[in-house]
């Protein structure tokens, strides 16, 4: 007698972001003036996973932390 098992789990997928999402080309669309984006800071934060720990993004989020949304 031969048997089957079927599994009916589905895989868990973690999707990261390799940028921030608020990059635009050439300003910074999380902050509120839209400042120019550096090539430093674009180096380091902007085009890196490690763009939650830039001041300008987490400026973004704290804003919006309060907000109920609509």
């Amino acid at each position: 007698m031969t048997t089957a098992t079927i599994r009916t789990e589905q895989p868990k997928h973690v999707f990261h972001e390799l940028d921030c999402p608020y990059t635009g080309n050439t300003v910074c669309t999380a902050s509120v003036s839209s400042m120019p984006i550096d090539t430093l800071r674009r180096a380091h934060c902007c085009t890196t996973d490690n763009y939650d720990n830039c001041p300008i993004f987490l400026a973004k989020i704290l804003r919006f932390a309060g907000k109920e949304p609509k």
